[in-house]
């Protein structure tokens, strides 16, 4: 038993009063003799017998009752840790807060938000703190690296702490809590320490950080974080996988086109799960750029616990940066419901055309110049044609082209040509290479193999024989290449409807054992191939883009098919910078890449605005590619970001999108086995102080305090001495009403 106030326990040495004042009482009676009372008979003994029970339970009645008092006022508890026996009546104590802030706390149960329930209690346990205690607020999903979390000493600072928490776009990291918490208390010196865990305990945040497994439970393995004096209090908030209401969570975002040109809608990827297990009909789904709505659309049914695929379009207005936004309806959990992305259209693509004779180059620019955009009444292709030996200069002037258009033949490539090309491509650039007539195929073929293409097998068929020719058998229409360029996609790709295939008369028949066939001709060999190589992409035609092979220039789909092919290979960096932003998600650090035409060099500073407004200064480093980049810590908000050139941002050079992890949507919460066994893995005492505590509990406070000190029983020593002052009260009354005082008995005469 301990008592909270031990020295009144002193006060006992009161209780021998009354035995005191029985024995001083007591006198001693004369003996008198008289005659007239020579003849009366003695006292019955069994009176005599009677008075004295009643003085002896006088006295223990008198002696309890100033014990019952004395022991009241000393609170005694019936276990509990205090420094020593004759120590003060409060032991200090060091708290440490650790507050689920993360955005599954966002959901509400029959209590009402669990997020706001976490604070409540929080705050109900704070006000508890005494002088000389002190406690720290660690919000799990807003640990910012290498800040400093002290110990605040006044009850008033702690509470406004913990109102000032907030929700945050990020998972609740358990792990770097609990070693934060560690930390801090190791530096105490307090008596008490206590760690205090408020969250919805999902099964995710046991997940080890490294090895993305469960963290481990075993004693053996897991650090000890706390020494024997530490106590764990933790509150389970939530009912699980329970939610009230419907929750949908947009999963995933993804552009399925993959050249961006204004006017020309733009088609998404989306992925939509129904994270409760009732099914959700009339789903709306909303796509927005620059905040405003282009697109929505709604999906029939989505049963319960199903994910759906589902396709949404809208067009670009103009060109720049567009930041783009698919949202679903408020539901029960607001955080999944947007995922953000970040498109790039150019206002004009740079070609540069590297060919030795003009003429072979004549029906690609004049296709290309007749190409305005429906939007800016401009050429949305600027045209440099040149001769093959500039090829060398690409890897310093590669920012000058977004793609490059290169004849090849009839003589192969000098070696600093043709190293300039293949740098040029495996930095990330697109080419487009076209045979030219009259080319040697076995110097070709060198070229071929050392840019990674298929070689020619052979030159097939016969230019002045117009009466046998090849055709188009069948194109890819699902690959990216395609998608947007035609208003209707067939599903098969033999069934062209309308598309007036070239005769090709004459054509190089490339190797199959590499690339992908685009487009293959009537005798099975490939018209258009794409390969990769290194961060780029090539596409190899089989026929010159003249009249020499084919009447290909003269057909309608040689326009659309040329003026494709100089987007998609001015697509090839644009699109590796933007898709890279969709695996930014708000737990880890990134680098964003900066295009390289912005002319920023190391150590520049620019301003980075989040999506809620706020702004911060950025220094620009190098990439080992030589391109400007920004390393990213960490990026505490989802939404789309912006990067300005100056501070007054005016001008912005580039944009990153940055997601909430989608497994934050996933509930489930830890079985309450494996939680005790991760706490107790991680305390150096063999039994381990790990208390839970209730949600619906309205007396944390006493709750924290019986578990801290003993179930205090000084109400029931003083119900005690009430019912002993009682009792005394009759005894005493009794003895007077039989005669006499009662402390002292007649003498016999």
């Amino acid at each position: 038993m301990t008592f909270l106030n031990p020295f009144f326990l002193f006060g006992l040495a009161a209780a021998s009063l009354p035995v005191l004042f029985h024995l001083f009482a007591r006198r001693k009676s004369r003996r008198v003799e008289f005659s007239s009372l020579r003849f009366l008979q003695k006292l019955e003994k069994t009176s005599m017998r009677a008075v004295k029970i009643r003085q002896i339970l006088l006295l223990i009645v008198r002696t309890l009752l100033i014990a019952a008092l004395v022991l009241a006022f000393a609170r005694p508890a019936l276990k509990g840790y205090m420094g020593s026996f004759f120590g003060s009546s409060h032991a200090n104590t060091s708290m440490i807060f650790l507050i689920d802030n993360s955005a599954s706390m966002s959901r509400s149960d029959e209590r009402g938000p669990l997020f706001k329930q976490a604070k409540d209690a929080a705050s109900a346990i704070a006000s508890v703190i005494e002088d000389g205690d002190d406690a720290t607020i660690i919000p799990l999903a807003s640990i910012t690296r290498g800040a400093a979390y002290h110990p605040m000493h006044s009850r008033a600072e702690v509470l406004a702490a913990i109102h000032n928490v907030r929700l945050a776009d990020r998972p609740a990291a358990l792990s770097d809590g609990m070693r934060l918490a560690s930390s801090i208390l190791s530096q105490s010196h307090n008596v008490n320490k206590e760690v205090y865990l408020l969250s919805d305990d999902q099964a995710r945040n046991l997940r080890n950080e490294e090895t993305g497994a469960t963290s481990a439970t075993d004693s053996n393995h897991a650090a000890k974080l706390f020494d024997a004096s530490t106590r764990v209090f933790t509150m389970r908030l939530g009912h699980g996988e329970h939610i009230i209401g419907r929750n949908l969570s947009l999963d995933s975002l993804q552009a399925v086109t993959t050249i961006f040109e204004p006017g020309r809608p733009i088609q998404f990827e989306a992925w939509i799960r129904n994270t409760t297990s009732d099914p959700a009909q009339n789903v709306v789904l909303s796509l927005f750029y620059n905040g405003e709505r282009v697109a929505q659309q709604t999906i029939a049914n989505i049963g319960g616990g199903e994910t759906q695929r589902v396709s949404i379009e809208g067009p670009a207005r103009g060109s720049g940066i567009i930041r783009v936004r698919a949202e679903l309806e408020p539901d029960a959990l607001p955080f999944d419901n947007s995922r953000f992305a970040i498109m790039t259209v150019p206002l004009t693509r740079r070609i540069g055309i590297f060919m030795d004779d003009p003429k072979n180059a004549q029906f690609i620019k004049l296709a290309l110049e007749q190409t305005l955009s429906q939007n800016e009444a401009q050429a949305p292709f600027e045209l440099k044609v040149n001769p093959t030996s500039q090829l060398r200069g690409l890897s310093a002037n590669q920012g000058h082209y977004d793609g490059i258009m290169v004849g090849l033949g009839p003589n192969p490539l000098d070696a600093s040509d043709l190293a300039g090309l293949k740098q040029y491509v495996q930095s990330g650039n697109g080419a487009a290479i076209f045979p030219l007539p009259g080319m040697d195929i076995a110097s070709v073929n060198a070229d071929l193999s050392a840019l990674a293409l298929p070689t020619i097998t052979r030159a097939e068929g016969n230019p002045n024989d117009a009466t046998h020719y090849m055709s188009f058998a069948t194109l890819e229409f699902a690959n990216p290449f395609f998608v947007g360029m035609f208003e209707t996609t067939p599903t098969n790709g033999s069934q062209f409807q309308g598309i007036a295939s070239p005769k090709v008369f004459e054509s190089y028949d490339f190797a199959t054992n590499s690339g992908l066939a685009l487009i293959k001709l009537s005798n099975g060999y490939p018209f258009l191939v794409e390969s990769q190589l290194g961060k780029g992409d090539i596409l190899l035609y089989s026929i010159p883009p003249t009249l020499d092979f084919s009447d290909f220039p003269q057909k309608g789909i040689f326009l659309p098919l040329i003026r494709r092919t100089a987007a998609y290979i001015s697509s090839v960096r644009a699109a590796t910078e933007e898709r890279q932003p969709e695996n930014f998600v708000t737990t880890q650090p990134f680098d964003v890449h900066l295009p390289a035409v912005s002319g920023l060099q190391a150590g520049a500073n620019v301003l980075v605005q989040a999506p809620d407004g706020t702004s911060s200064r950025a220094q620009v480093v190098m990439a080992p590619d030589g391109t400007p980049e920004l390393q990213m810590d960490e990026a505490p908000v989802a939404g789309n970001y912006t990067v300005f050139r100056d501070a007054e941002a005016r001008d912005p050079i580039a944009a990153f999108a940055v997601n909430i992890q989608s497994d934050e949507s996933d509930l489930r919460s830890a079985p309450a086995g494996v939680m005790t066994k991760y706490f107790a893995a991680r305390m150096a005492n063999p039994k381990p102080a790990i208390i839970d505590l209730s949600p619906t509990d309205r007396t944390l406070a006493k709750t924290v305090e019986q578990s801290r000190y003993g179930v205090e029983l000084w109400q029931s020593f003083l119900w005690a001495a009430i019912i002993l002052a009682l009792i005394e009260l009759i005894l005493a009354r009794e003895a007077r009403s039989a005669g006499g005082k009662p402390e002292a008995a007649p003498a016999a005469s």
